[in-house]
């Protein structure tokens, strides 16, 4: 029997991409237009409100050993492209989770800083 269980904890990164404001769209296996690039499989986050789509790409190297032998590295980046102008960035999972903010092309920036305000009495 399967069980929907929200107690339990889920990734860094899909963590980090909630706090960017970030929401699940799809997970789609993409075919390399060429038989020798490996397949690919995209995660697709977008910030609807901000006009950026992120995709998490699951893919593998290829190479050549000493024997001839096929060496299979796995390998997980992230894309971030610009709505407005089409404009994308990749890096490594590990330049993502350091990022604390992005701004689009239109200067928005997100997630805004959270704005404390204190009620003072005298």
């Amino acid at each position: 029997m399967k069980a929907l269980d929200f107690t339990k904890k889920t990734s860094k990164l899909a963590d980090k991409l909630v706090k960017l404001g970030f929401r699940y769209q799809s997970t789609d296996q993409e075919e390399p237009d060429d038989p020798l690039k490996p397949p690919r499989r995209a995660t697709t986050w977008a910030n609807v409100m901000n006009g950026v789509t992120l995709q998490i790409i699951d893919t593998y190297d290829e190479r050549r050993g000493a024997n001839y032998e096929l060496i299979t590295t796995p390998r997980k980046y992230v894309r971030i492209t610009d709505a407005y102008t089409d404009t994308g960035v990749s890096m490594s999972v590990e330049e993502f989770m350091e990022l604390e903010e992005i701004t689009n092309s239109l200067g928005s920036t997100f997630p805004r800083p959270e704005i404390r305000f204190e009620r003072i009495t005298n």
